[in-house]
């Protein structure tokens, strides 16, 4: 006897057989029994969840030889006394229940031949004629014109069932006729239990986990999850392992997915680039890992936000493992994760070379963990203004005993900048150009020009580390100024392209680091555009509240921060105002 394939060996004979499906089994036994039997059904759902199955077992219900009238426990098939309606109906041969493929007969003139040419026709010997459509969205709409007024008012004792995987491709006209019933997909535990139930009658040594896998990849069909075992059966035997289950059919399994997940959290590339080299040895296909990975970050984040167990039923790990790694990281990652992996997983439809779209995809999660919420940079700018608030009436009342001649002790390494550590760099830029303006006069300083020795050695700093158009820019500005632990750096207006390469945050940085490793001192950065030739009249009350918007907008656009924030946000600076408080 030819081989027969497990999805249709063990194609279920009853309905309490159908797997997931239990209201529509129940609702349609009750109409059974109580005769209350529709015209027209239409059943609409996922592929491989049961839907030409329930209407195979609706016909031998309605038909069933062993009972006078329609029972909800037709003749199995495995029974040696089944009757000869069943049987044929089981077999796609009855005379009296035609199976219609609408995908291949899909035009008007198949529906005449096949239906409104034959329905008039009393059944030949069983108490009702059906009529099963399968894929019925396929048919032309002229096609659906000719049945709709047939399905409306058939002749007695006809039925028609209609299966679709496309509920929305079919007309409302002819939903508006039929009963419709939603198959769902079936859960990954019903699948297992089935699947259990197949192995230890087919006398195959596979574990639990392995079996979990196979469900797993049916993404909730039980006809898929049968045919994987059956090619992971024909791949390793009556036996059959874990690592057989991945090799197989390519999946990843739950070591693959640790190690990317922790390698991201570690921030190691390499360790990632190494589980990717792993994978593809392995033979597995890289967008299905893709899909693995995808499902397992949203897991992840269900973890992390919900905790609810029953809906990480097709989760790879472990509870406590998937707990573990949602640890790891916040709701924030986990969503940007998810989006930048999806727009990683549709390059890798078209992509020459998918190794390496991968593996650039998965080293751009690690970039994404730096990348803060507008919510954290809005906090931490608020307590940057508090702090810098204090420091202006700190330094105005130092302002008298400055001028009086007394000095600031030369040894001060670390001006108190934010409520932030003193190692945060974001605030240690900060310091006065968030606040100071160019009409405010210089405090008179005790302290003398930076020497031309010390800012050549700043310079070589800068050079050693390739830094050539920071050396650049420092050789031209117009004055170089150290003191108060502030470096003021002030340009001309036709060097301000130089000021601007200056001021962008990283370059600050980069200078801040070479004055600490010259003068082992924490120094503040300060970048000023000046006109030299500017006139000393006094100016107009006019002139004065114009000079005033220039200087406080000059003063805005000199900020370190201000141009960082308006980088991020890609914004633009609509009005200058003073902090009346200030």
């Amino acid at each position: 006897m030819a081989y027969q394939v497990i999805a249709r060996k063990w194609r279920p004979q009853t309905f309490d057989e159908v797997t997931g499906q239990e209201p529509i089994t129940r609702t349609l036994r009750n109409a059974i029994e109580h005769q209350r039997l529709h015209h027209a059904y239409l059943f609409s759902g996922a592929r491989g969840v049961g839907k030409t199955t329930s209407a195979r077992l609706l016909a031998k219900a309605l038909n069933c030889h062993k009972a006078k009238q329609p029972t909800p426990t037709p003749c199995r098939s495995d029974d040696p006394d089944q009757c000869s309606s069943c049987r044929e109906i089981a077999e796609s041969r009855s005379i009296d229940v035609q199976e219609i493929d609408a995908a291949s007969n899909t035009g008007v003139d198949n529906v005449r031949e096949a239906i409104i040419a034959s329905v008039g026709i009393a059944p030949a010997r069983d108490r009702y004629k059906v009529f099963i459509i399968d894929e019925v969205h396929m048919l032309s709409g002229a096609a659906f014109n000719a049945l709709l007024k047939t399905l409306e008012e058939p002749p007695p004792r006809v039925v028609f069932i209609m299966a679709t995987t496309e509920r929305h491709k079919v007309p409302e006209t002819i939903l508006s006729r039929c009963q419709q019933f939603e198959f769902r997909t079936i859960a990954t535990a019903k699948i297992l239990e089935r699947l259990k139930l197949i192995a230890k009658a087919e006398q195959i040594s596979i574990p639990d986990d392995a079996l979990r896998e196979i469900a797993r990849t049916g993404e909730g069909s039980m006809r898929d999850a049968q045919s994987a075992l059956d090619q992971v059966i024909s791949f390793a035997g009556e036996k059959i392992t874990k690592e057989d289950v991945e090799m197989a059919l390519g999946v990843a399994g739950a070591d693959i997915l640790k190690r990317i997940i922790d390698s991201i959290a570690d921030n190691k590339p390499a360790e990632a680039i190494a589980a990717v080299d792993d994978i593809v040895m392995r033979g597995h296909d890289l967008r299905n890992f893709c899909r693995d990975l995808l499902a397992h970050f949203r897991d992840l984040l269900v973890t992390k936000v919900s905790g609810n167990e029953e809906l990480l039923e097709s989760a790879v790990c472990e509870p406590q493992e998937l707990k573990r790694q949602a640890a790891l990281f916040s709701e924030s990652d986990l969503v940007r994760f998810f989006h930048s992996l999806a727009e990683t997983e549709t390059k890798l439809r078209a992509a020459a070379q998918p190794r390496y779209q991968l593996e650039i995809g998965i080293v751009k999660l690690m970039e994404l963990r730096g990348v803060e919420s507008i919510s954290e940079i809005i906090q931490r700018l608020s307590a940057l203004e508090t702090n810098l608030g204090g420091e202006v009436s700190t330094s105005s009342s130092s302002t008298p005993s400055s001028s009086g001649g007394s000095s600031k002790t030369p040894g001060r390494a670390n001006p108190p900048v934010s409520s932030r550590s003193a190692g945060s760099s974001f605030a240690a830029t900060a310091v006065a150009p968030a606040l100071e303006s160019d009409q405010d006069e210089r405090l008179e300083s005790s302290s003398p020009a930076i020497e031309a020795s010390t800012i050549d050695r700043v310079k070589g700093v800068l050079e050693s580390q390739r830094k050539m158009l920071l050396v650049t820019a420092l050789d031209s500005a117009q004055a170089t100024v150290l003191e108060d632990g502030e470096l003021r750096v002030e340009f001309t207006p036709d060097t301000r392209h130089f000021r601007d390469t200056l001021s962008k945050l990283e370059n600050v940085k980069c200078v801040q680091e070479a004055c600490r490793e010259v003068t082992g001192q924490e120094i503040a950065i300060r970048i000023l555009v000046k006109d030299p030739n500017a006139k000393d009249e006094p100016p107009s009350r006019e002139d004065e509240a114009r000079l005033e918007k220039q200087r406080l907008r000059e003063s805005a656009e000199n900020s370190p921060i201000v141009q960082q924030m308006l980088k991020t946000f890609r914004g633009e600076i609509v009005d200058v105002r003073r902090d009346r408080e200030g």
